[in-house]
């Protein structure tokens, strides 16, 4: 899975639970989730709640290698 956060303006500890749990699950199984385009507030908000390593962060399309 992985959810382009281009457009997310705004996330609080409830938006960031409901990422995690996903990665949670995913944790168990051969999935991974990975998160595409981090807006400054989620990035912060992984790093303050020590939560960054439970996604492999990706860069948006547009500085991504063809």
């Amino acid at each position: 899975m992985t959810p382009d956060l281009e457009g997310l303006q705004f996330c609080d500890r409830c938006g960031l639970s409901a990422l995690l749990a996903p990665a949670k699950a995913a944790r168990g199984e051969v999935a991974e989730i990975h998160l595409r385009t981090v807006p400054g507030v989620l990035d912060r908000l992984l790093r303050l709640f020590h939560a960054d390593g439970a996604f492999s962060i990706e860069p948006p399309a547009s500085k991504r290698n063809p």
